[in-house]
């Protein structure tokens, strides 16, 4: 007999692919369930209700980053940068979870401490540096966008690993995009 650790990962599991291609929304109990083999009532057992799983999906992840925006005033922008690689790489599989799911952004405000979004507003001025001006912030936005989608793409391009060369091919370009353009740089 599978001990309860056992199902509840596997749980955790068959409900991250099935938000992950049908939307939080989109999945229910029943899908998990029928996936897993076994009846609502024993899910039921396992999480108390579509949110509890969520909770259990999102928990460690969040944690990790409500953990990175607290840093963000102390670290320099690279030592940032890097963190968020890391934090990209072990956490890419949630991504489209949170981001692509409106109910899950809702869930996500009412649970946590801080609002995700306020936590995203920290590390964007933390990049942008003190006294940001608007282009200092658009380019704070553009290092973090390098940051996720490229982390993602070289995921993707390498069967879910992030070797050492990408991860230090991202922190170059993510770093990069924080210096300012100067009039020489756009041709002028």
């Amino acid at each position: 007999m599978q001990d309860r650790g056992g199902t509840k990962a596997r749980i955790l599991a068959i409900a991250t692919e099935l938000f992950a291609s049908q939307g939080y929304t989109g999945t229910s109990i029943a899908d998990i369930a029928q996936r897993l083999g076994t009846t609502p009532a024993a899910l039921y057992y396992h999480f108390a209700s579509k949110a509890d799983l969520l909770d259990g999906l999102l928990a460690e992840p969040m944690a990790g980053y409500a953990k990175l925006a607290e840093q963000a005033a102390s670290a320099t922008p690279a030592e940032l940068l890097a963190a968020f690689i890391d934090f990209t790489a072990r956490s890419h599989v949630l991504i489209p979870i949170v981001s692509g799911d409106p109910a899950v952004r809702a869930l996500l405000d009412e649970r946590l401490p801080r609002k995700p979004s306020d936590m995203f507003d920290e590390v964007i001025t933390a990049l942008a540096g003190p006294k940001p001006d608007r282009a200092a912030r658009l380019r704070a936005h553009a290092a973090f966008a390098v940051v996720k989608d490229t982390t993602t793409a070289a995921l993707r391009m390498n069967g879910g690993v992030l070797d050492d060369a990408d991860r230090a091919e991202i922190l170059a370009i993510a770093t990069h995009t924080l210096t300012p353009v100067t009039d020489q740089d756009q041709g002028k």
